[in-house]
């Protein structure tokens, strides 16, 4: 590392402030940073003296652009590329989880479904990078990283597909090992050996020399593993890449069938004349050993069937089935017919005295009185009165903010619009488990609002940041200080459904609709 690094500035591009370092290389350093500007804690990674050069600062430029382009739920987003003093650096979300290599030696060996789905994750990751044009190069298990809200991303792309491996080359294919450039296939195996690992707790190549160079397949070392998941580990770790499956979406879905597996289907039934043992289809009463129609192979204690018409007699002890046609008819029961005729003469003589009732009721009803006085009386009506609302009645918005918006009820209305009244307006009425329970549920709505891919990585890492500081001010007691924080996240959540960058349905979009801020709070937010 060169000294120009080591003696990075605690601020640079006037924007981000570099706190903690919390990684190294050939390259360069990764900090902890903070956005000044976007009031925001972001990853900074600063290259040295090496990549310092005009040719790496055009290398640097492109790839920051490639990856930018990878807009995924399962990729660390680029928010910024620069220069600072000659000195290229990136900036990208910072994730505040373990990397798979820290998981697993926090936690041991993880559990087989566990595996499956962070993998999953892993690949779908990739395979958007892989479609943008964007190969990895340097995958091992710190290029997974998780989230706060649990969700795994891709991070530490190389910088250069002729670049070499950087890190452990027990994770490298045989081709990158041998000088090839990073290529798609490859990042494939790398995963694959990532995968392994979690599994056994061995990295392949380390069981390659007692399988005469090849891997043993994993359920050799853990026997829970099952044959679908063997099959597909050793596809990916296929010493040509042609063999290896072709992308990281078809990974994702393999593995996510093998955690979760469906339940076999049901065997349509049998068509007349096709019956098996025990009235099964065909293929299953011959899996159950049983032959239908004819007296041969047969085995000790297997259940042979047959046709009551047209096949050979039954013998003792031989179970019959029989067709439906094969059935004669039951015979009408007159008991039926007979309650029929008791019932339709009953529901006549329940008619006819109702119609006698009600007119006799109305040949004896008076003209009503009517009656006059100075001073309304309690009246009892059978009309429904209008609902009432126990909340006041928001108001529209004057700000510009758009945080709540109401029809004048004298415009005319040119559409069919839905509308809900919230459940409460804060600040007036206190949420029920206080106001740092109601800031934990926004928060876990917008982790829910980006695993379905609803919004907006960036927008939501913000608004998490901005929540977390609410919550702090709600715990000191300040009602008011957390409510502006809640409210900033309100306008930068509308402001992000307005700009396509978060989905109009979804949890945080419908928590937005649920809850009221009045517009005196998130002015200076």
């Amino acid at each position: 590392m060169s000294d120009a690094t080591e003696r990075a500035p605690s601020l640079i591009a006037d924007r981000y402030r570099l706190d903690e370092r919390i990684g190294s290389g050939p390259m360069g350093e990764v900090w902890r940073g903070y956005d000044t500007r976007a009031d925001w804690v972001v990853a900074v990674k600063v290259l040295g003296a090496k990549a310092a050069g005009a040719g790496t600062r055009e290398v640097l430029r492109q790839h920051a652009q490639a990856v930018a382009r990878v807009i995924h739920p399962n990729v660390a987003m680029v928010l910024d590329v620069g220069e600072h003093e000659g000195a290229p650096f990136l900036v990208m979300e910072y994730l505040t989880g373990n990397s798979l290599r820290e998981e697993r030696a926090a936690r041991g060996q993880l559990r087989i479904m566990e595996v499956c789905d962070l993998v999953g994750q892993a690949a779908a990751g990739l395979d958007a990078a892989h479609r943008a044009g964007v190969v990895h190069g340097q995958v091992d298990p710190d290029s997974f990283r998780l989230a706060g809200s649990g969700v795994l991303k891709v991070v530490g792309f190389g910088m250069d597909d002729r670049e070499p491996v950087r890190g452990d080359e027990r994770y490298a294919a045989p081709e990158r090992a041998a000088g090839q450039p990073a290529q798609a296939p490859g990042d494939v195996y790398a995963l694959g050996c990532v995968c392994y690992e979690l599994l056994c707790g061995r990295v392949p190549v380390e069981t390659a020399g007692e399988n005469g160079g090849r891997p043993v397949p994993p359920s050799a070392i853990r026997n829970e593993v099952s044959p679908e998941l063997d099959r597909l580990l050793l596809a990916m770790l296929a010493e040509d890449p042609a063999q290896r499956p072709t992308s990281g979406e078809n990974i994702r879905r393999t593995l996510a069938a093998i955690a979760r597996p469906k339940p076999a289907p049901q065997a349509p039934p049998a068509a007349p004349g096709q019956t098996g043992a025990m009235g099964a289809a065909p293929g299953v009463a011959g899996a159950m050993g049983a032959v239908a129609g004819s007296g041969q192979g047969a085995g000790s204690g297997a259940t042979e069937v047959f046709q009551h018409l047209g096949g050979p007699p039954p013998r003792a002890g031989d179970t019959a089935i029989y067709q439906a046609g094969d059935l004669e008819p039951a015979p009408p029961s007159g008991l039926n017919r007979k309650l029929m005729i008791q019932l339709g003469v009953a529901v006549l003589v329940i008619a006819a005295v109702t119609v006698g009732m009600v007119m006799w009721a109305g040949a004896r009803r008076e003209p009503p009185v009517a009656v006059l006085s100075p001073t309304p009386t309690p009246t009892l009506t059978t009309e429904e009165p209008p609902p009432t609302t126990p909340f006041p009645t928001p108001t529209d918005d004057d700000d510009g903010s758009g945080l709540v918006r109401t029809l004048d009820p004298d415009d005319e209305p040119t559409s069919l619009i839905e509308t809900a009244a919230p459940k409460a307006t804060l600040g007036d009425v206190a949420p029920a488990g206080g106001y740092g329970k109601w800031l934990q549920r926004f928060d876990e709505a917008i982790t829910a609002q980006e695993k379905v891919n609803g919004i907006n990585p960036a927008v939501a890492g913000k608004a998490h940041e901005k929540l977390r500081k609410a919550a702090r001010k709600a715990r000191e007691g300040h009602v008011d200080s957390a409510l502006d924080h809640a409210a900033g996240v309100y306008r930068d959540l509308v402001r992000a459904q307005e700009k396509g960058d978060m989905n109009g349905s979804g949890p945080a979009a419908r928590f937005l609709l649920d809850w009221r801020i009045p517009d005196r709070y998130g002015r200076g937010a």
